[in-house]
């Protein structure tokens, strides 16, 4: 298991992406399986609600994952605009019965997130570059799932993912299509779409997110931290072999004390722009 355990999890004025375009959400309700990859073990449940509000959506998502000697429940509330670009994000939970919050916030100007974490008693606060193609990926999350689904048929050429943990990480995202797959969803033959997201690009993670054309998000594989988010109903008739990305942290060995995945910025890329408070 490799979650992010420490995870310290936008009143937009003027939007600096007005040209941008991205597929239309639909209002629905979903809900997955939270299942243990190693052992096919039903181990949690996660649930989102998409809702159309005036200037674009509001996502609420809920989860919770309980094992021998570990438990994490999560809530979610994202407000996004018309272009799936975040505006506002409330993120609460509790590792092991600990609450932490995490608050992200757009700036007047619409350029900059404002960051507020508690966690332990204690406030902190940050300040980032503001980017379009930007999902907020708290562990087990299917609406952040969702909205990757909803980019990967955009095919960005630049993405970003914040990691909500310590003061908030802002890491580039690569997303690269994979060939479709056959599935059953509600007993159904359809195709999913399959797209690997690779979140940074030095000790990489990915997430494997299975879609339909519309969109609609049906699983999320977490290869790294052994877990599968699945659609209630959905089933793929086989899931591919699965191949570490480039630059992959080196695999655990037998007896060594697990540790969440660091995220770093690759050589070339542009760093996002920092400010400690």
């Amino acid at each position: 298991m490799r979650l992010s355990l420490s995870f310290l999890f936008a009143s937009l004025a003027v939007s600096p992406f007005a040209l941008a375009q991205a597929p239309a959400v639909s209002p629905a309700q979903a809900h997955f399986t939270i299942v243990q990859a190693s052992d096919g073990k039903n181990v949690g449940s996660a649930d989102y609600t998409v809702t159309t509000i005036p200037g674009g959506y509001s996502i609420a998502s809920r989860g919770e994952l309980k094992l021998s000697k570990f438990s994490y429940t999560f809530s979610n509330t994202n407000r996004l605009d018309e272009r799936l670009n975040i505006v506002r994000d409330d993120l609460s939970g509790t590792v092991n019965g600990s609450p932490a919050s995490f608050q992200l916030t757009s700036d007047p100007s619409g350029r900059q997130f404002q960051v507020s974490i508690t966690a332990k008693g204690n406030t902190t606060t940050n300040t980032f570059d503001r980017h379009q193609h930007t999902v907020l990926l708290p562990d087990l999350d299917p609406a952040a799932y969702g909205e990757m689904a909803h980019f990967a048929l955009e095919h960005p050429p630049t993405a970003w993912i914040i990691i909500p943990k310590q003061n908030g990480i802002l890491v580039p995202a690569e997303y690269d299509p994979e060939p479709d797959l056959g599935a059953r969803l509600d007993g159904q033959p359809i195709t999913a779409h399959h797209t690997r997201v690779i979140v940074s690009a030095e000790n990489a993670i990915s997430v494997e997110v299975y879609y339909t054309n519309e969109g609609k998000l049906l699983e999320a594989d977490l290869p790294e931290q052994n877990f599968y988010v699945i659609r209630d109903g959905f089933r793929l008739d086989q899931r591919p072999t699965y191949t570490p990305p480039r630059n992959a942290a080196p695999p655990e060995q037998p007896g060594q004390q697990q540790q969440p995945p660091q995220y770093g910025v690759p050589q070339g890329s542009p760093p996002p722009q920092i400010q400690q408070q």
